[in-house]
C-alpha cells in the first residue's frame, strides 16, 4: 500500500512540520509512505500532475486557512481521475467541521480531528487490514463523527525530519516544537480549544536542536508560548547560546512572563542568534479583557526597551485590527503605543474569525462581517467600518515597504520625528498614494525612493536634509556610481578617492582589512559619498561617507559606514 502526503505552504520557504510527524509515525508499518510539498504558488495543474503520477492509495492533505481552497478543488479533480484513492483530511482547518462536510464532498473518505499522529496510524493500520475506520477516536466519516481523541505524550513525540529532509530543506525555513498547548485561552485563537501544556524532554529538545541547528539558517519554534516554564526556557536558550552555530532561532514569547535571570540571557546571545515575536494585539484595555487576553502593556514596554538596548535580538511585535471594542481611533492608539517602542518589525494583522474559535461563537454580539471563506478576515462590526478597514489594509502594505523591510529606516525615523504621530505618517502617506493611483502597485526600488522624495514636499521637513537622509539609505542597500537624477548632481569624487586609497595609512586607519588589496579592487567594493549634511547625526555640514560594502555590521547586516577625511 502506497501513502502519499501533502502539505502545500504558503511560500516556498516553509516546510510543513505535520505531514512529517505522521510520515514518521506509519513507517514501521509494511507500506510505502512519502511527502510532497508544493505551495500555493505552483500551477494548479502541476500540482495535481504530480500527485497523480504518484497514484497514491492513501492520500492525505494537511488542511490549513492558506490552503482550504486549493485542497478542495485538489481533492475534487483527483477523485475523478483517481477513483480508487482514498482521500483523508487532518489539520485545523477541517477539524471543526461536521458530518454535512463529508457529504458535501463525497469523495473524502474521512477526517481525523486535532492532533493526527495517533488516529492517523490507526487508520493506515485499519485501511490496510481492512478493518472498520468507524470506531476510531478523532476520526471523521460519514457516518460517525468521533470528536477530538486522545493527544500523544510528547515525552515520546517522534522527531519529525530524517537525514534527507535535513540535506533538501537547508534554504528553508525548519518549524520545530518543544511544546504543545498553550496556558492561555485569547478567544481568537484555536489554542483556546484545548487546556494545559504538554512538553518534548528537555534533553531530547537539545539532542534535536543540536542536529537540525547544522541543517538551515533559520528554525522556528510553533510553541504558542515559548516562555510559559520559565526553567525549561533557560534550560533550552542556554543551550542554544552555547551552540557552535550561524542558526536563527524565532520564538513567540509573552513579555510579562520574562524573568531578570531570562533577561540576563537574552543579553548575552550572540548577535541573530534568537528573534522574538510578542503578540502586544492591541493596547486597548477593554478589548484585551474581552479577548481574555493576559497581557501588561506596562510590562512589555520594559521588556522591548531593555532588549532593544541589548542590540543583538531582533524584535517582532503584532497588532491584530478588528478586536472587539477598538474602533479606529482606538486602533490608531495601540498603533503609535506599539511603534513608540520601535520594534524591528510590526506586523498588522486583521482579525480572523477561525472555525472552532470562541470570538467566531461571538459573532453576532459584536456584529461581525466576515468572509465565509478562508482565511475568515472580518469586513467590519459595530466598532470599525470596511472603509476603514480598507485604509488599515493600505497602511499595512506601507508599512511592510517603507519600515519592516529597514530600506528606509533613518528616512522614516525622521519623518516620525518630524511629524510626531508613527499613523499619521503611514496615513499621509496611503492619502499620497491614493491621489497618484497607486495603492496595490508594483513599485520598483528606485521609484519607491523617488516617490518619497515627492511626498516629502507635502509634509513639514526641511528638503535638503530630507534628501540627503534619503540619498544615505539608499546607498545602504544600493552600491552604485549612478545616484538617481533626483538626488540631484553628484559630485565627482573619483581620483580624490583613488588618492585616498593610495595612502597606506588611510587603509590602516579605516579599512585594515583591505591592506593587501590594490586600491582598484578596493574601489569595486566601497562608495565614497559627498554630504551636505551629516545623515547620521543631522548636523549641517559637509561630510564625507566612505560606506564598505564587505563589512557588514548589526542585526540587518548593513554595510559599515565611516566618516573620512578627503
Amino acid at each position: 500500500m502506497k501513502v502519499l502526503l501533502v502539505g502545500i505552504n504558503a511560500k516556498y520557504i516553509h516546510t510543513n512540520l505535520a505531514i512529517r510527524y505522521l510520515r514518521n509515525s506509519i513507517e514501521e508499518l509494511p507500506i510505502e509512505v512519502s511527502i510532497y510539498e508544493p505551495s500555493i504558488n505552483n500551477h494548479f495543474d502541476d500540482v495535481l500532475m504530480n500527485i497523480y503520477i504518484q497514484k497514491p492509495d492513501i492520500l492525505g492533505f494537511s488542511c490549513y486557512i492558506w490552503n482550504i481552497e486549493m485542497v478542495n478543488k485538489l481533492c475534487s479533480s483527483l477523485s475523478k481521475v483517481l477513483p480508487d484513492t482514498k482521500i483523508v483530511l487532518g489539520g485545523p482547518e477541517v477539524s471543526f467541521e461536521t458530518v454535512d462536510y463529508l457529504k458535501q464532498h463525497p469523495y473524502i473518505h474521512c477526517i481525523i480531528k486535532g492532533e493526527g499522529e495517533i488516529p492517523f496510524k490507526k487508520v493506515i493500520q485499519a485501511i490496510n487490514t481492512g478493518v472498520s475506520i468507524e470506531n476510531i477516536p478523532a476520526v471523521m466519516t460519514k457516518n460517525t463523527d468521533n470528536n477530538m481523541g486522545e493527544v500523544p505524550d510528547l515525552t515520546d513525540r517522534i522527531f519529525p525530519y530524517n537525514g534527507e529532509d535535513l540535506t533538501a530543506l537547508s534554504q528553508q525555513i525548519l518549524y520545530y516544537e518543544a511544546s504543545r498547548g498553550c496556558p492561555f485561552s485569547c478567544s481568537y485563537c484555536l489554542s483556546s480549544t484545548t487546556h494545559g501544556v504538554r512538553y518534548v524532554d528537555v534533553e531530547k529538545v537539545k539532542k534535536e536542536l543540536e542536529l537540525i541547528s547544522q541543517a538551515t539558517s533559520m528554525i522556528k519554534f510553533v510553541d504558542r508560548t515559548f516562555n510559559c516554564d520559565i526553567d525549561k526556557t533557560i534550560d533550552i536558550l542556554t543551550f542554544i547560546k552555547n551552540l557552535d552555530t550561524e542558526t536563527t532561532f524565532h520564538l513567540e514569547i509573552s513579555a510579562h512572563l520574562i524573568t531578570e535571570e531570562l533577561l540576563n540571557l537574552l543579553e548575552q546571545m550572540p548577535l541573530n542568534r534568537i528573534q522574538l515575536e510578542i503578540g502586544v494585539q492591541t493596547t486597548n484595555e477593554e478589548s484585551v479583557k474581552a479577548i481574555q487576553r493576559s497581557t501588561n502593556f506596562k510590562k512589555i514596554k520594559e521588556i522591548v526597551s531593555r532588549v532593544n538596548h541589548f542590540n543583538n535580538i531582533h524584535q517582532h511585535l503584532d497588532l491584530i485590527a478588528g478586536l472587539p471594542y477598538e474602533n479606529f481611533e482606538s486602533f490608531k492608539k495601540s498603533f503609535n503605543d506599539v511603534m513608540a517602542l520601535k520594534p524591528h518589525k510590526l506586523q498588522l494583522g486583521f482579525l480572523k474569525l477561525l472555525k472552532g474559535s470562541k470570538i467566531r461563537e461571538e459573532s453576532g454580539l459584536h456584529q461581525y462581517k466576515f468572509n465565509e471563506f478562508a482565511p475568515y478576515e472580518i469586513l467590519e462590526s459595530k466598532y470599525i467600518k470596511f472603509h476603514e478597514m480598507i485604509k488599515l489594509k493600505g497602511i499595512e502594505h506601507l508599512l511592510e515597504t517603507f519600515y519592516n523591510s529597514h530600506k528606509f529606516e533613518k528616512t522614516m525615523e525622521y519623518l516620525h520625528g518630524k511629524l510626531g504621530n508613527y499613523f499619521e505618517v503611514y496615513e499621509k502617506i496611503y492619502e499620497f498614494y491614493q491621489e497618484k493611483n497607486l495603492v496595490g502597485a508594483n513599485i520598483s526600488h528606485n521609484d519607491l525612493y523617488q516617490l518619497l522624495e515627492e511626498f516629502s514636499e507635502l509634509v513639514d521637513v526641511p528638503k535638503n536634509v530630507f534628501m540627503e537622509i534619503l540619498k544615505y539609505d539608499y546607498l545602504l542597500h544600493k552600491r552604485t556610481n549612478t545616484l538617481p537624477e533626483f538626488f540631484g548632481e553628484k559630485t565627482k569624487l573619483k581620483e580624490r578617492v583613488f588618492e585616498f586609497l593610495k595612502d597606506p595609512s588611510n587603509i590602516e586607519k579605516y579599512i585594515p582589512h583591505f591592506s593587501d588589496i590594490r586600491p582598484t579592487e578596493i574601489y569595486k567594493q566601497i562608495i565614497v559619498e559627498k554630504f551636505a549634511v551629516n545623515p547620521i547625526s543631522l548636523k549641517e555640514e559637509v561630510v564625507y561617507l566612505l560606506f564598505d560594502y564587505k563589512s557588514k555590521e548589526g542585526l540587518f547586516e548593513k554595510p559599515r559606514v565611516l566618516e573620512i577625511n578627503i
